[in-house]
């Protein structure tokens, strides 16, 4: 720790002494940042000059000097300058650990640990775990990605990444290293001061040992990056740096407290597949920015499968109006806070549209329902939806239900893509004997997804209650509702929810007539 808090000092960094970095804060044996004293509100927590990050220039930063980059940043910017920003910085840190304690960035190297969970290390088998997830495992393997992209880059500057640096072992370590805790910014225009021009990444020290939190409330700190410069003393001596990241306490901070900003708006899926970690929250609390994305594809097979001769009717005419309207797109997303999106439910409408229905709303599309002929949009506009229906457009119950009947057989065939049930999960997760910590992380991130096609599947069913229910229903009805969406679970399949459905206004109508008939009977 006073060697690295020594060399960060003599760069013109800032690391304030009331902190303790590198300390364990759970049982997996996670690092983090924490008090050791009181720290007000507004005080310095953090100063990292851009020269202590390990980073790959821009093109505007190193045409401006070349001086003090290293052998492997000159080689990939004059001999691979498309190299993606990611493998250049793999290929940096590989070159720099191998210089040892040569590298200027030999002090921040040996704070780094010699393992993570990073997804892209994970074997096949603990992968299947993730199977039906929003985890992207498809694609190119981590070892295609190291023969085809990485090894010749070695081999050829065999003075740069000895043979020792070649194996895809050493590859393995250092790519999850940078996805774990390399920091990506926006990439600046130095002339409009815009950053909209691609992404950077920069391993931070001691920053990067600051953990996340997804609850605002438990945050107490905020990273900011300045390309300003800054006059620091160093040893009583003036230093001025050029570009820095700092981190202030934006509340107070009592002892004994971890340090925890945010790495964004990240679901379960996004923080494990990213960082390699899923967050602990406390019981009835779960990540606010969990989602589901839902397969056009699937969307289109619970359609064409629902025997409904409407919904077969002008298929792909209402496909190519739903994809020229925005509305039809690789994926819909479903949320805990919107379980029912009215971009899919309006997909689901026009696709089950009779005939005249659909030529009628192709009729005003064409026109942007205001009689004249449409404009094609601006190309820097936002695609937006060009319009929306959503369950209030649902007046005729035999449409509701076809519509219903095809979202439940959607929900279906999103939990069908999990190698598990969500009981199964929910009671994995809280047996008594100790679980292995990949499969615990695959886990919570099923059940955080699971849970949210639970929402969906509940808000079909109340739509479809809706639909079914007299006006004139009572508050009393409406509670009877909330019980019986109870007995639906996860593993119940569309026909037989339907038939609840059915089930249970049969019911009620039936315990309605006798209670009216009673009524009648006491009048008398």
């Amino acid at each position: 720790m006073s060697g690295f808090a020594s060399w960060l000092g003599g760069q013109g960094g800032y690391l304030n002494p009331k902190l303790k970095p590198f300390i364990e804060v759970d049982d997996n044996g996670d690092r983090g940042v924490v008090a050791e004293e009181d720290i007000e509100e507004g005080q310095q927590l953090m100063l990292i000059p851009t020269s202590c990050c390990l980073h790959m220039p821009t093109q505007q930063e190193y045409s401006l000097s070349q001086a003090g980059y290293s052998a492997a940043v000159k080689h990939l910017k004059e001999k691979h300058p498309s190299i993606s920003p990611f493998l250049a910085t793999v290929l940096l840190l590989l070159y720099e650990m191998r210089q040892g304690s040569k590298s200027k960035f030999s002090a921040f190297l040996e704070t780094l640990p010699q393992e993570h969970d990073c997804v892209l290390c994970w074997s096949k088998g603990q992968l299947s775990e993730l199977l039906g997830t929003a985890i992207e495992i498809a694609g190119d393997s981590t070892r295609t990605v190291f023969e085809r992209e990485v090894s010749p880059i070695m081999q050829q500057a065999t003075h740069i990444w000895p043979a020792e640096a070649q194996t895809y072992e050493a590859f393995e370590l250092h790519a999850g290293l940078v996805q774990s805790r390399a920091f990506h910014m926006l990439q600046e225009n130095w002339i409009t001061g815009s950053a909209q021009e691609g992404v950077e990444l920069y391993m931070l020290p001691a920053i990067d040992m600051i953990n996340h939190s997804s609850q605002p409330d438990k945050r107490n700190t905020l990273l900011r990056k300045s390309n300003a410069e800054l006059t620091v003393k160093v040893d009583g001596e003036p230093m001025t740096i050029q570009g820095f990241f700092t981190m202030k306490a934006e509340r107070d901070i009592a002892k004994g407290e971890q340090l925890l900003h945010t790495y964004g708006d990240l679901s379960n899926a996004q923080l494990l597949q990213t960082y390699g970690f899923v967050e602990d929250f406390e019981p009835g609390y779960d990540n606010p920015h969990n989602f589901v994305p839902v397969p056009t594809v699937l969307l289109l097979q619970s359609c064409s499968e629902a025997g409904d001769e409407a919904a077969l009717a002008c298929f792909e005419g209402k496909k190519n109006l739903l994809q020229q309207a925005n509305i039809l797109k690789d994926a819909f997303v479903v949320t805990s806070q919107e379980p029912l999106p009215d971009d899919l439910v309006t997909a689901v409408q026009v696709l089950h549209m009779e005939p005249h229905e659909f030529s009628e709303l192709e009729k005003v599309e064409a026109t942007d329902g205001t009689g004249e002929a449409s404009t094609s949009r601006p190309a820097s506009a936002e695609p937006q939806p060009a319009f929306l229906l959503g369950a209030g457009f649902m007046n005729d119950t035999s449409d509701a239900q076809a519509v219903c009947t095809t979202l439940l057989r959607l929900v279906e065939k999103l939990l069908g893509q999990y190698p598990t049930a969500l009981k199964d999960d929910a009671a994995a997760l809280h047996r008594d004997r100790p679980m292995p910590h990949r499969w615990k992380m695959a886990v919570k991130v099923r059940m955080g997804e699971k849970e949210i096609l639970q929402s969906m599947k509940q808000a079909v069913v109340m739509l479809m209650m809706a639909q079914q229910e007299d006006e004139e229903n009572s508050d009393e009805d409406e509670d009877d509702d909330a019980d019986d969406d109870d007995e639906i679970g996860d593993d119940t399949g569309a026909e037989e929810t339907l038939a609840r459905i059915m089930g249970m206004k049969s019911a009620r109508d039936t315990s309605q007539q006798q209670n009216s008939e009673r009524k009648k009977h006491q009048k008398r």
